[in-house]
This record gives structure tokens, sequence and C-alpha cells, in this order.
């Protein structure tokens, strides 16, 4: 049974999205929306580190997370003091120590005042749901709440995500829809698309405040998680002597490794040489797929699948490839080509909008409906490619993470004038 489907229905019924909206309008209403005049010279910016804090998977949600939070911490905007902040089911939002990984301290919750700037950093889907009570007191005595939207893929293709996924972000993008005072986007499509959203869904178009945020790509700057596996320079030897192709990602049906696969395996049979990393996390809905990469007849020869690397073993292999492919049906931003070109290498990427904001950087595109044999062919095609064609001989000038940083100082000014 379809829970995501029944429990749509079973809302619709009971509670019908014009009914929903009217709510989440009045909610907004009832919140203090004044902007603050702080009665301190110093104002409080609290960083949500929710998730990444209690588990960090290493995904591109949390290698953003981290990077910016860092960032944040080490070089507050002027005239700001920066607290990391989290919460569980049973705690409320409270300072936290992070990125040190002792959990003793003080759980007493914040007391907020006026002037604060609550940052929803994390993609903290529960917390913010279980504690829309405390964040709407920080609305109530003059503190403005942000969240980071990194996609709305679970809304717009739910068939690719667990149940409960959708299920959860639904009542996640309600609560903050009745909240939050701004949004910081990752891209320029995913502004597009939450304004498009919040009208449609909410009738909510004008009281809120949107700014696109530049992506970094420098793994290595900011707090990098750490950690080099047994054999693995051993494994850099062996990628060094074939074309080798890179794709980090988790393994979850909208980033395309099972067309990449099919394409590999069309190519190994026709006698080709080359090889293919997969780094990321095994993900949900592609069980089949998990098995097919660890029985294959040549994993460990000429396919490669790192599920638990590290920021420095990913740094490496970027450094050791020949080109990053990036196979995706949808994404938010699409981080690991934006690694790619930082690190000097060449990108195939499928051909759809998000990717084509990067058009002119080194980058080839490949049509979203070739079967696996022209698939093959073209990866082909790109891997066999002159230098003059393929490599790029000196990494892309593309933005950083201190761009981030920078952008969101701006944004606090704009803000307060």
């Amino acid at each position: 049974m379809n829970w995501a489907a029944l429990e749509r229905r079973v809302r619709t019924y009971i509670y019908p999205e014009w009914m929903e909206a009217w709510h989440i309008r009045r909610a907004r209403r009832g919140l203090s929306q004044h902007r603050a005049s702080p009665k301190s010279d110093q104002r409080r910016l609290f960083v949500d580190v929710s998730v990444i804090r209690s588990h960090d998977a290493g995904t591109g949600i949390q290698r953003v997370v981290r990077a910016v939070a860092t960032q944040l911490l080490e070089s507050p905007p002027p005239g700001w003091t920066v607290q990391a902040v989290s919460a569980t089911r049973k705690l409320p939002y409270h300072a936290v120590a992070w990125p040190s990984a002792d959990t003793a301290g003080n759980d007493t919750p914040i007391e907020f005042r006026e002037g604060d700037f609550f940052f929803g950093l994390d993609f903290a889907l529960d917390t913010v749901r279980i504690h829309r009570g405390q964040l709407a007191d920080l609305k109530r005595r003059g503190g403005t709440l942000w969240f980071v939207m990194y996609d709305l893929l679970p809304l717009q293709r739910p068939d690719w995500f667990s149940d409960q996924i959708v299920i959860r972000f639904r009542k996640w993008l309600t609560v903050i829809a009745s909240l939050a005072d701004g949004f910081y986007c990752i891209s320029p499509p995913v502004e597009q698309e939450l304004r498009k959203e919040l009208a449609q869904r909410f009738q909510i178009a004008d009281d809120y405040r949107t700014y696109t945020l530049p992506m970094g790509w420098d793994l290595a700057t900011r707090r990098p998680s750490t950690g080099i596996p047994d054999g693995f320079d051993t494994l850099l030897k062996q990628l060094a002597k074939h074309p080798t192709a890179l794709m980090v990602g988790t393994l979850e049906p909208r980033k395309g490794h099972g067309d990449v696969l099919a394409a590999f395996n069309y190519l190994w049979q026709q006698g080709r040489d080359y090889n293919i990393v997969f780094v990321g996390r095994p993900g949900w809905k592609t069980e089949d797929l998990q098995t097919s990469l660890r029985r294959h007849p040549l994993n460990g020869k000429r396919l490669f699948w790192l599920d638990n690397a590290s920021d420095e073993a990913l740094s490496r292999l970027y450094a050791v490839c020949d080109g990053v492919l990036m196979a995706s049906h949808a994404e938010g931003f699409g981080l690991p080509l934006l690694e790619a070109l930082g690190h000097g290498k060449p990108v195939l990427a499928r051909d759809l909008p998000i990717f084509r904001l990067h058009a002119g950087n080194g980058i080839d595109y490949f049509k979203s409906d070739l079967p696996r044999d022209l698939l093959g062919q073209c990866i082909a095609n790109w891997l066999d490619a002159t230098d003059d064609t393929l490599t790029i001989r000196q990494p892309v000038v593309v933005s950083s993470w201190s761009d981030t940083i920078h952008a969101i100082h701006s944004s606090l000014i704009d803000e307060l004038t």
C-alpha cells in the first residue's frame, strides 16, 4: 500500500488544501511580522545543526551544512554572535558546542529575545515540526526565521522517495510556510519553484523574502571529514591505469546510477577497459541496484562502489579520475558538478536546465532518453577525447564556501536596512 498516497487522500477529504492554506495565512498573521529593533547592539544568530550533530551521513546537503555552519561560527557577521543550536524529539532547541563531539552540556531551551535570527540550515524535517511552538515564540518576541530550501523534489516526484520522506517533507513545508520570514535557496530554479509552490499551495506570495546562495566546491577548506580506507592507495593506482569516470551521490532512484551501470555493462561487453567509481551511501528504493553492484563480476576490477567515503578520500578520487558523470534526473543544484570543476575535471551531465546553468565551463551533455548503447558510446567518446577537447588544464573559477558566507552576511545587512 502506498501510504503517502493514502495519507494525501485522507487529508484532502477531511482537511482540503484550501483550508490548510487558510490556516497557514491565519498563523502568519497571528505572529509578529515587524522588523526587530534589538535592545542590544550585539545580535544573535542561531544556526540549526540538529541532523548533522547526531549523524553526519556525508551527503551533499550535509557537506553544505558542515561548510556553512563552520564558517559562520569562525567568521561571524560584524555585530553578531553566532551560536550552533540543536533539537531532538524530546529536547527543544538549545545551544550546543558543535563541531565538538562532546554531547554533554546545557540542555536548557534557548530564551529568545527581540532581534534574534534563527537560521534553519540543516534539513531538520522532524525537529522543526515538533518544536514549532518554540520557533513561533521567537517570532512573537520579535525574532526572525529563515530556512534553507535545497529542493522540492519530494513534492514534485514522490515516486522517487520513500512514503515516509514524502509525508515528513510535506509536514515540514507546511510548518515553515507558517513561520518563515524568508528562504535561502541553493539555485535560481529552486527559488522559482519555491515561490510557485507557496503561491499555489498556501496562497502566500508577498510577505516573505528569498535569496539565492552560491554553493561552494572546496571540500578541504572547512572541516572536511577524514579517513582513508584500507587499500585506498592501491585502488588509486589501479584507477590510474585506465580511463576512469567518477559518479558522486547517494544511491537513490533520481540519481541515474542504473542508467550509468547499464551503459558501462554495454561498454565492457564491447571489450572496453573503462573504470566507473560510484561514491555514495546506500539509499532508498535501490535494493536491486545495490545487489547488482555488490555481485557484479567486475566489482573490484572495473566497477567500484565506495559507500562510506570521507571528504579526504573523495578529494583524492576527484584528483585521480578522468572526469565526473552527473546522470541525475533532477537536482536542486548538483554539488559534485561544482566540486569537479573546482578540481579541474571535465563533466558529462544529463541535459537538464539546472546543469545548463554551468554551460561553458567545460561540461558536455547527453540527452535524457538515450538507450544504454548510445549512452555508453557517448561516455566512451567523452573519455576518449583528446586533452584539448576534454581535459580542463586549470580548475574553473567557481564559487567557494567563502562566497556563500559573504552572501549570507550581505543578506543580513539587507534585512537590517
